[in-house]
């Protein structure tokens, strides 16, 4: 690809999701400024957990990426070694995909995108080492059955990073029988995104979003069929949303242990 080519697709409107360095001097703009450090503090805490749980590398793992945007973290794993699928609902995000990939010369036989909702994602029978779910997850109308569908496609390892909301006190509710009050440590708020045609990072497909609570999130997991939960620490100096748990990422295991 020419110099003006990559600086067209460079310059394409939306702004991107994520900085590629493209060559010859062109990186991609990114959409909003703090999307820098909270990629940065993501591939940090992730990483910290594929050196524990895959110290010899990743090759001959076979991951998926699920709501991949335009391919960060999908390369990532591919630069450790792993056979990658990412999907995308949206075809725009698939397309800036494959255009980078091509521009880095990245194996096509072991990183593939596709454009694909994931609820309608069919695999082939195929079941994936580890399944990555970054920062979907509170842009659906039905989150518990997005990770239901991952456990299904998955085989040791649910990577999931979400936004929480900030209530940690449990909520009081009635529960049938009048004097009966249940104390319900696990909430989920719904969220209006009246934007999704306009604004590609919220829903699609639906206008309402789902964001739950750190318990609701961990309830859900278990729900899908994922026994233990962990939550990954962040450091110091890490995106102060994350510090301040306003986002989490969660190692979700499909055995227990």
């Amino acid at each position: 690809m020419t110099r003006e080519q990559k600086a067209s697709l460079a310059a394409e409107s939306p702004a991107w999701m994520y900085e590629f360095d493209l060559g010859d001097g062109i990186k991609t703009p990114l959409l909003a400024e703090e999307l820098r450090s909270i990629h940065q503090t993501r591939a940090q805490m992730l990483g910290a957990l594929l050196d524990e749980i895959f110290p010899r590398g990743m090759r001959g793992c076979r991951c998926l990426d699920a709501g991949c945007n335009e391919g960060y973290f999908s390369q990532l794993l591919y630069h450790r070694g792993a056979r990658v699928q990412g999907i995308d609902i949206r075809e725009q995000n698939i397309r800036r995909a494959r255009a980078v990939q091509h521009i880095l010369e990245l194996d096509a036989a072991n990183l593939e995108f596709s454009t694909d909702d994931v609820f309608a994602f069919d695999s082939g029978g195929l079941v994936y080492d580890l399944s990555l779910c970054f920062g979907l997850i509170y842009h659906l109308e039905n989150p518990l059955g997005l990770l239901r569908k991952l456990r299904a496609m998955t085989r040791t390892l649910c990577i999931v990073e979400s936004q929480v909301t900030r209530q940690r006190a449990p909520i009081a509710s009635g529960w049938g029988q009048t004097g009966v009050t249940l104390e319900l440590p696990a909430s989920i708020a719904v969220f209006h995104e009246e934007q999704q045609s306009a604004d590609r990072l919220a829903a699609y497909g639906g206008v309402l979003s789902f964001i739950p609570n750190m318990a609701a999130l961990r309830l859900m997991l278990g729900a899908a069929g994922f026994p233990r939960v962990v939550q990954l620490p962040p450091r110091p100096g890490m995106n102060p949303q994350y510090l301040n748990h306003d986002r989490v990422i969660l190692a979700a295991f499909t055995a227990d242990h």
